[in-house]
């Protein structure tokens, strides 16, 4: 699509659909647009696909007004946040809306690769064709395929999220890692499968999982509830251990926990909870950490940690640095 247009770019990103290298040129096409212009373009498109399948007055009112609401907070409106909201608002309400219109009698998708993707600091909810919702965590990207088969469903993951599957006779659902594939029978489950991290962890909420390594298959281990296994992306080495499944999953609820966390996790997870750069000198690697983190800004947690370490702190937009006295 190297020589879309607005609108089009719009289209696909706002149906799941938009690749990484599609998803850079509507960056690059917004800038030089002006806020009526994206935001006539938006209902252009609402309204084409309002044709297909009527939706709801009512809803189509609601969902419309929080989308201006959001667009026009204020009084001038960089592209950065324009983006912040096609993330969090105008992104899940048309992956939501791709799922109406595929059990839609009036209209017959074509299967197509659909890729969701979330920036850094951002979070976002996701009803998949099948009825699967679907939590996607900061700087995380899920891969499936439109025109799920009845009997099975593999989504592709990198990143963090929580999955809800439904039980189905006859059905299978798997999510991929690259490394490690998580088959599913029916449960609740948080999966973290970051490229940095050198570890797929799997946490169990409820229902069961097995995990089998991607590259035949092999069955690795069967998780139950309150269960965590991590395998090592280098040599495939596993393990089980217990684990408050609900904690490692707090994240749905813009909550974030730590307990005898070290201090390399706790900066990693802040960079990605709040999408920024942190760079850290003198770290002890003994330092464990213990805190929750709720509607709390990073200057208000930079400061609770000096409470308990003391730090110097500095905040330049979204680079950050830390240095422990």
């Amino acid at each position: 699509m190297k020589n879309s247009s607005l609108k089009d770019l719009l289209k696909v990103f706002m149906f799941g659909k938009i690749t990484p290298e599609d998803f850079s040129r509507l960056k690059e096409s917004a800038i030089h647009s002006s806020e009526k212009e994206l935001d006539d373009e938006i209902k252009s498109i609402w309204d084409e696909m309002a044709d297909v399948a009527p939706i709801d007055k009512k809803i189509k009112d609601k969902i419309l007004k929080r989308i201006h609401r959001q667009i026009y907070a204020g009084t001038k409106r960089t592209f950065y946040s324009w983006m912040k909201i096609a993330a969090v608002i105008l992104f899940p309400l048309f992956v939501s809306l791709g799922a109406y219109l595929y059990f839609s009698k009036k209209y017959q998708p074509v299967p197509e690769d659909v890729f969701i993707m979330t920036e850094r600091g951002q979070k976002t909810k996701i009803l998949l064709p099948d009825g699967t919702r679907v939590w996607l965590n900061s700087d995380s990207k899920l891969n499936y395929t439109s025109g799920f088969k009845h009997n099975g469903t593999k989504v592709k993951l990198e990143g963090e999220a929580f999955f809800e599957v439904g039980k189905r006779a006859g059905t299978s659902f798997t999510v991929g890692t690259g490394c490690v594939n998580v088959i599913v029978h029916g449960t609740a489950f948080n999966v973290s499968a970051y490229d940095e991290d050198s570890t797929v962890n799997v946490s169990l909420l409820r229902g069961h999982v097995s995990l089998a390594y991607s590259s035949d298959n092999t069955l690795i281990t069967e998780l139950y509830p309150n269960q965590k296994a991590s395998v090592s992306k280098e040599n495939g080495k596993w393990q089980v251990r217990s684990c408050d499944a609900e904690i490692e999953s707090l994240w749905i609820q813009n909550k974030l926990k730590f307990e005898n966390a070290p201090a390399t996790e706790v900066f990693r997870k802040l960079e990605r909870w709040y999408g920024v750069n942190i760079s850290v000198e003198n770290m002890n690697e003994e330092i464990l950490y213990g805190f929750t983190l709720k509607s709390e800004s990073l200057r208000e947690i930079l400061y609770e940690i000096n409470k308990i370490t003391p730090i110097i702190y500095k905040i330049n937009g979204e680079e950050v640095s830390v240095t422990y006295k």
